[in-house]
């Protein structure tokens, strides 16, 4: 086999497991590591009976220049830098021991898109070269050696999330020279959905941080529209992509007024950030509550800046 087969034939091997266990059937750790632009987050839970508690939860600040977050190349920039601050959160969490862990990424380094359920109720394999083929032209990488992963078709349309394995290996890599086995990894948006409040009618999550925004628009309780804007993601930015997705909430997908909106802001205070959003989407917007699963109503800076943590540990674990 020559050296290309070999990497392809690698890639396409790794892609199967991160399939298995992302969207489809992962693992359950007590333990969730966000990566956000700017800093990184980290969660334990503590086992308690048959319960659940918060063991700890820390944030620290990456160092200018570790990474670069984007769907198109190498996201670790300095790989001895972002270990290091792994390594830091970790500390301060109480989870030095290695292990399994969830990852969650940047939305802007990993492609969410809706696809044609047709086709994709058969042999996984077979489904994955139909998703593979329908997202080919889309997509500034190859997505043949690409992690892909989907959820059971709904409705339809299917879930999908795919990006390009050196930005995944990257991010797995830091983690494992620390002794930890990364289990689950999805988008910060698709984790925040899960502690998002459900329910009849069109509803609205947003994710605002450094750099991006995304607006995942769900019909009861099934996304219907997912976007994530990079760039300039100040106030005025955010505001006009907010009255696009509702122009196109309107006149593409028949919607009408929402039933809510659920914002998560790292970037403006969350009253500020809430009331631009209210007047651009013309609907009360609420702060995700990432610590409701607990009992806990906590919504505030320090609250935000764990949530995608918090909600993929506090989902997969329950």
């Amino acid at each position: 086999m020559s050296g290309a087969a070999e990497r392809l034939g690698g890639s396409l091997r790794r892609a199967g497991r991160w399939v298995a266990r992302t969207l489809v059937e992962p693992p359950l750790p007590l333990l969730a590591i966000e990566v956000r632009p700017r800093a990184l987050a980290a969660v334990r839970l503590a086992r308690e009976g048959r319960g659940l508690s918060l063991g700890a939860a820390a944030t620290v600040e990456l160092p200018p220049g570790a990474i670069e977050v984007s769907l198109a190349r190498p996201n670790v920039i300095d790989p001895e830098a972002f270990a290091g601050a792994l390594r830091a959160v970790l500390e301060r969490v109480g989870a030095l021991s290695g292990g399994d862990v969830s990852l969650v990424l940047p939305d802007p380094s990993v492609r969410l898109a809706l696809v044609p359920s047709e086709g994709l109720r058969g042999r996984s394999a077979d489904a994955a070269e139909t998703i593979r083929f329908r997202l080919h032209k889309a997509l500034p990488f190859d997505v043949r050696t690409a992690r892909l992963a989907w959820a059971p078709p709904r409705e339809e349309q299917a879930l999908v999330a795919v990006a390009p394995e050196e930005v995944v290996r990257g991010y797995e890599e830091a983690l494992e020279t620390l002794g930890f086995q990364p289990g689950l990894v999805e988008a910060a948006s698709l984790a925040l959905l899960s502690a998002a409040e459900t329910g009849p009618g069109d509803r609205v999550l947003v994710n605002w941080d450094e750099g991006y925004v995304s607006f995942v628009l769900t019909r009861a309780g099934q996304p219907l529209l997912l976007r994530t804007l990079t760039g300039d993601a100040g106030p005025d930015a955010v505001a006009r992509h907010a009255v696009s997705t509702m122009q196109f909430h309107r006149d593409r997908l028949g919607g009408g007024a929402l039933a809510g909106v659920v914002l998560r802001s790292t970037v403006v205070p969350g009253d500020e950030a809430g009331a631009l959003l209210e007047r651009a989407l013309e609907a009360p917007v609420r702060l995700l509550r990432p610590w409701a699963a607990l009992g806990i109503t906590e919504e505030g800076a320090s609250a935000q800046a764990v949530a995608g943590a918090a909600a993929c540990v506090l989902r997969r674990a329950a």
